[in-house]
């Protein structure tokens, strides 16, 4: 009886609707994670730079660079560098600079416990390739650092004069940044002015 029922094919109406259900469930779960963070994550402003200004299939958007985070200081690194070479995370600790830009204080390759001082973020790098240095010579090295958070689209026809503010060094974002140090863009400004302000959904 019960081979009877395991060999019974799954009724397509019924499949359609899992896998519906399934689909829309992940989505949800997506949304409400993004919108979690741009309305509790704490707020941070960094310099950006500009790297691309279009992109033919999705309109005119913003490629940006961060100069204070993308590359790091290896003398800012706590804790000590991994036993051999991996990919993984980096933990940057951030604070606001002379003009309430944040840069790092300091970095890790495991997440730090709380911070004791209120202005100070976690912010976690996409996984990046650490090479670890050999008894033999070489050195400790960190490929460049990634955020998921370098492309921000804007309505067509604006990219280029985002692009000129950024070559002016006129433009700055404002990341709310999650506990576990996941960062979303909330805010693109342009000489601290508001110009776009991403909506919670």
């Amino acid at each position: 009886m019960l081979d009877r029922l395991l060999r019974r094919e799954l009724n397509p109406l019924l499949a359609a609707i899992v896998c519906s259900v399934v689909l829309v469930g992940s989505l949800v779960v997506m949304i409400q994670g993004r919108a979690a963070i741009l309305r509790d994550g704490a707020e941070i402003v960094l310099k950006t730079e500009p790297v691309d200004p279009r992109d033919l299939m999705r309109g005119d958007y913003v490629r940006l660079g961060y100069t204070d985070i993308s590359s790091i200081d290896k003398g800012l690194i706590e804790g000590g560098w991994p036993a051999q070479d991996t990919t993984a995370p980096v933990w940057l600790i951030l604070a606001p600079g002379g003009d309430g830009a944040y840069v790092p204080k300091a970095a890790r390759f495991s997440k730090p416990s709380v911070m004791a001082l209120q202005e100070l973020v976690v912010l976690r790098s996409l996984p990046v390739r650490i090479t670890v240095a050999r008894p033999d010579g070489g050195l400790n090295s960190i490929g460049p650092l990634r955020f998921g958070i370098e492309r921000y689209y804007v309505p067509e026809g604006e990219g280029l004069e985002i692009e000129k503010a950024q070559n002016e060094g006129r433009t700055t974002v404002a990341v709310r940044v999650s506990e576990d140090g996941e960062p979303q863009i909330s805010r693109l400004m342009i000489d601290g002015e508001t110009l776009y302000e991403e909506p919670l959904y």
